[in-house]
This record gives C-alpha cells, sequence and structure tokens, in this order.
C-alpha cells in the first residue's frame, strides 16, 4: 500500500514566519485492486484525475523558499479531499463528461473505508502538521495549490491564475496587487468560487485563526518545466513578501 500523503519541510532558521504548500489533487494513484476505477489510461493521465503540474509546483516552490508542503497521493476520483464528507462530489461519478464505472453504485462499506483510510487519515496528519508549525513558527499562511482546465467543450478559459478566498482577503489583496504589476490576467475566486471549494484550508481554520489562500494556476502553463521555473519564480516572490512580516 502506498502512503496517503507526503510532507517536508525545508528548515531556514532565519525565519520567524511559515507557509504551508498543501496539494490536494497531486496525485492520480490508484491502488491496484480498484483496477483504475474502469477508466482508460489516458483518462487516468488527464486533468479529471489529478491536477495536472500542480505537484512539481507545490514542492518547487516549498524548496526555494524554504518552507513546507503537504502533498495528498491518491486521486481525487477514489474521493476527493478538497469536498465536505457529504458533498455529492466527494466520491463523484462523473468528471468532465466522463463516466467513473467502480464510483457508480458503491457499498456503504466500500463508501466508509475510503473516507477512513483515505480522506479522514488525510486531513488527520494534515491537521497535526499545520499544529506542529503552529507551535514552531511566529505566523503560519496556508496557501493550497491547484490547477485548471484551459478549455472543454463547454468553456475556453483565458485567464491565467485564480485566486480562491473565502472569509478573509488578507492574502488576496497583496498577492492580486504583484499579479498586476506582473502582467498576470488572473479572476477572484475563478474558475470556481473560495466560497464552495475551498473545503480543505476552511477545514484547517476552524480551530486556527490562519491567513489563507487557494491559487489555482492553469494548467497548460505549468505541465513542463519551463512553465514550473517561471510561475515558481513569480510566486516565490510574492510569497517572500509574507515571510519577512
Amino acid at each position: 500500500m502506498e502512503p496517503v500523503f507526503f510532507a517536508k519541510e525545508f528548515e531556514n532558521k532565519k525565519l520567524i514566519n511559515h507557509i504551508v504548500f498543501i496539494c490536494d489533487h497531486a496525485s492520480n494513484y490508484i491502488p491496484r485492486k480498484y483496477k483504475k476505477l474502469g477508466i482508460s489510461d489516458s483518462n487516468l493521465e488527464s486533468h479529471i484525475a489529478f491536477d495536472i503540474g500542480a505537484k512539481n509546483l507545490t514542492i518547487n516552490l516549498a524548496k526555494k523558499l524554504k518552507q513546507s508542503y503537504f502533498l495528498s497521493n491518491f486521486s481525487r476520483l477514489l474521493i476527493d479531499p478538497n469536498r465536505k464528507e457529504m458533498d455529492r462530489e466527494l466520491i463523484t461519478v462523473r468528471s468532465f463528461g466522463v463516466e467513473i464505472p467502480k464510483n457508480l453504485n458503491i457499498s456503504v462499506q466500500e463508501r466508509e473505508h475510503r473516507i477512513k483510510c483515505f480522506y479522514n487519515y488525510y486531513h488527520k496528519n494534515l491537521g497535526n502538521f499545520v499544529k506542529k508549525k503552529i507551535h514552531k513558527y511566529k505566523k503560519v499562511f496556508l496557501v493550497s495549490i491547484h490547477s485548471f482546465t484551459k478549455n472543454s467543450k463547454n468553456f475556453n478559459r483565458g485567464i491565467e491564475v485564480g485566486l480562491l478566498w473565502n472569509k478573509s482577503m488578507d492574502l488576496l489583496l497583496p498577492i492580486q496587487r504583484n499579479l498586476k504589476d506582473n502582467k498576470i490576467h488572473f479572476g477572484r475566486n475563478y474558475p470556481y468560487s473560495g466560497f464552495h471549494y475551498n473545503y480543505t484550508v476552511d477545514r484547517l481554520c476552524r480551530n486556527f485563526d490562519l491567513k489563507n489562500i487557494t491559487i489555482e494556476i492553469r494548467n497548460d502553463l505549468i505541465c513542463d518545466q519551463k512553465g514550473i521555473k517561471k510561475y515558481v519564480k513569480l510566486m516565490s516572490n510574492i510569497f517572500k513578501e509574507f515571510l519577512n512580516e
């Protein structure tokens, strides 16, 4: 059995503040017993199974800034950690028009197994990881990294970066100012609303009052090393401000 998550801190003793970069949809891994949930290899390698480019961006960003990351190691098609437990999309039966055969009519026992062994285990360990950072640093910021698809049958998105926020605009305002300065085409609560699709950071902030934001980057812009390098440089320059507060 592969681990459910990966976590690492790149320690910098000179800094009193810290950023935890979270990537809920880092992996398309599905345990062998699920037989790819009945989907094709091409669909397993596509955006429906994971956020393309998000994992590499998250790791490289944390490494460059000497911060920490927490990554999922299971496909969101198995169970989506960025959804509420009672959400219809927790275990989706269809994504972008693609049916997920082995998610159709799953038993109560199987649903409970996925919640216990993947979903709850992931969130419990993420919560403990963040708690340790709170005890160690003066300020801790949460930054959730995702990627989104440029086009489909029903849309063609020109936005490069989406900034998803819910209750706090503390990170949103300085980040959007920096994106404007760098002439990056961005949207607020786009292509998804932070009021509905910000579950992981919202859950963490139930117990900890932490400044947070979810950043969505169009996946065709971070699908290769050149794109990763560009956005790591861009985002690291932005987040340096928070580390030096």
